[in-house]
């Protein structure tokens, strides 16, 4: 069985990715841009993702799909929500920065996220990372941790594991992060093991009304379920 580029899945090897986004160049630009991933599907709507259902290792999905003035179709916490049901493990790829939106989307089913700004290698990491079912750790997710702790909703952090947090957001690798702590690197990547856990018990175990009650957060444009358009 072929996908919609006609290609054989079953005969290429690489991580399986779907990509759902309304911009034609991300669609057909990223299959060449991302060594190791292999895109066996790229559609610009979340019902067309459902429609065909694919076999993935992760889908990569943007937050915003109404960019051609489309109406009727499921875009931020709504798209998250949908495509987690499904089965899918999701991985956000979007130009939106503000935290209660990009917080609610995580509680609504992804596993992390990446703008868009970031460098190719940032997401080809991500998509490795989500494929393996682990939470992609983003500044976004630090503020949630922040938010959340004040009030109770996440298992508290060491010091060091917030360091550790901290550095990883940033993306500064685990070496350096080591010899700067004066810890071993292999030390580093444990504390960061134990974040990551509290983090996916938190987000599979919660809804996003807990979420947004914890965190004292109301409904917003992307963040409400309940919007389509």
């Amino acid at each position: 069985m072929r996908d919609r580029r006609g290609r054989d899945p079953g005969a290429q090897p690489g991580t399986r990715v779907a990509v759902v986004d309304d911009d034609t160049v991300i669609r057909e630009g990223l299959p060449h841009l991302l060594p190791g991933v292999r895109v066996v599907l790229a559609v610009s709507s979340v019902e067309e993702l459902l429609a065909a259902r694919p076999e993935t290792d992760a889908v990569l999905l943007d937050l915003v799909l109404t960019g051609t003035g489309r109406t009727g179709v499921r875009q931020g916490a709504a798209a998250v929500e949908a495509v987690a049901r499904a089965g899918h493990r999701t991985l956000i790829y979007t130009n939106e920065r503000r935290r209660e939106v990009l917080v609610g989307c995580m509680a609504a089913g992804a596993r992390g996220v990446v703008h868009k700004a970031e460098p190719l290698a940032a997401l080809a990491a991500a998509v490795a990372e989500v494929a393996a079912d682990r939470v992609v750790i983003t500044q976004a997710l630090v503020g949630l941790a922040e938010l959340a702790e004040r009030r109770g909703g996440l298992p508290s952090l060491t010091p060091r594991q917030r360091e550790i947090l901290s550095a990883r957001a940033r993306g500064e690798a685990f070496r350096s992060i080591a010899e700067r702590l004066f810890i071993g690197k292999k030390t580093a990547e444990e504390h960061m093991a134990v974040v990551t856990a509290k983090f996916a018990d938190f987000l599979r175990d919660h809804s996003p009304a807990d979420l947004e009650r914890e965190l004292g957060l109301g409904p917003g444009d992307l963040l409400d379920h309940r919007r389509l358009n």
